[in-house]
């Protein structure tokens, strides 16, 4: 941050930082995204993961507080209907967690970032199986996480404008890169194997698209959009998608800004159905679909790319 501000800022600019909308395939820029489903039931639904044929839905809790400690955040599992299978499949009884967020799966196991640590449950047994806090005493926010090809984890901390690096196996944490205002949205290319990174900048103001390189050099986009970023996607067609939520003041309705790597934004896809708060979506590719959080609506809301 480029000054210091009050623990109760933090709070309230994060409250508003978890957004996203997703993505398409072989779209243009009128075209809409048709709603398929809308599953009811959720409380501050944050990020949605498909692990195989299984679905998991992050939930910050009651109340819309990224920062909250207050151990009433949870995990659910969701058929691919979109009903739900258990509202409270993660964490088991006996543990807690506060508000948890982005989530990836690695060797069995399922990841889930929680402000100021990351938590790793068993998917079989549900047992929590894994802790490992952030380094450092300065207040984190633990945004997103993507699994990498070695079985390793990077993680955003939209605090700390950073990136870290995670190895569930040894145990280890250190950072990867910094200098990325508002670090968010996490993506590793397929095919080129390059981290890229959505930021919702400076003090939320608005942030940029930036690329890690192997020395963990942070380096912003030169074509990249600018706006109040959060989820990061690779279409099927190869363009990415970035979610936008255009405030963080008030509740309107988020858009998907298409773009290359190396090219100009191509356009941008418009939901048939307002989400207030749409935050960390998953693309299903078999369905065809996009599964977006509407956090502010406490719901999940399915659609299909181009009607």
């Amino acid at each position: 941050m480029g000054r210091m501000i009050s623990r109760k800022m933090l709070r309230a600019t994060a409250a508003a930082i978890f957004v996203a909308t997703s993505t398409l395939t072989n779209a243009s820029a009128e075209e809409t995204a048709k709603v398929i489903t809308v599953i009811d039931g959720f409380q501050s639904p944050e990020s949605v993961l498909t692990v195989g044929d299984r679905r998991f839905v992050s939930n910050i809790g009651r109340a819309l507080d990224p920062m909250a400690k207050d151990g009433d955040g949870f995990i659910s599992e969701v058929f691919a209907d979109g009903k739900i299978v258990t509202l409270r499949a993660f964490p088991p009884a006996g543990e807690t967690l506060d508000a948890p967020k982005g989530m990836a799966a690695v060797g069995g196991r399922l990841y889930v970032a929680d402000i100021d640590r990351v938590v790793g449950f068993d998917l079989t047994s549900g047992a929590r199986v894994f802790e490992q806090r952030l380094p450092g005493e300065e207040p984190a926010l633990a945004n997103d996480l993507v699994a990498t090809a070695d079985g390793q984890l990077l993680l955003t901390d939209s605090l700390r404008n950073a990136v870290y690096r995670l190895d569930p196996k040894a145990g280890s944490i250190a950072e990867l890169a910094s200098g990325i205002p508002g670090a968010n949205g996490i993506i590793v290319e397929p095919q080129s194997g390059r981290v890229l990174v959505a930021g919702i900048g400076k003090n939320f103001g608005g942030g940029d698209i930036f690329a890690i390189d192997e020395s963990g050099k942070a380096s912003r986009l030169e074509q990249s959009p600018h706006g109040l970023f959060d989820g990061l996607a690779t279409l099927p067609d190869g363009r990415l998608a970035v979610s936008d939520w255009k405030a963080v003041d008030r509740p309107v309705p988020g858009a998907l800004i298409l773009f290359l790597v190396d090219d100009a934004p191509t356009g941008e896809i418009r939901l048939e159905r307002d989400i207030h708060g749409p935050a960390d979506f998953t693309v299903d590719g078999a369905a065809g679909t996009l599964w977006i959080p509407a956090t502010r609506d406490n719901q999940v809301v399915i659609v299909r790319p181009g009607g």
